[in-house]
């Protein structure tokens, strides 16, 4: 899985190639970065666009009420969730 975070414009775009299957693990990813994002007692942080398709991910975010999204830390945060945690399971599995 190949995952690209950038910042134009005001909005964060993510890019994630490689999803096949794992559509649903990125939307949750994402979902649980928004929460972690927004902190306790906030919601809707972003306005959210998505385009899927079989093995790519389009992600447009743009944060609501003056707020700023900062995409460094959402990219660490998909990282973490998407690619550290598997590389962490398949060497679980070779061990």
């Amino acid at each position: 899985m190949r995952l690209r975070v950038r910042e134009p414009d005001g909005e964060v775009h993510v890019d994630v190639d490689g999803v096949a299957g794992h559509q649903q693990r990125v939307l949750l990813a994402l979902s649980e970065c928004q929460r972690l994002a927004a902190g306790p007692g906030a919601s809707d942080l972003s306005d959210v666009s998505i385009r899927a398709g079989a093995s790519r991910m389009r992600i447009r975010m743009k944060a609501r009420g003056g707020l700023r999204l900062e995409a460094s830390a959402i990219y660490q945060c998909l990282r973490d969730a998407l690619i550290d945690r598997k590389a962490i399971g398949a060497g679980a599995a070779a061990a």
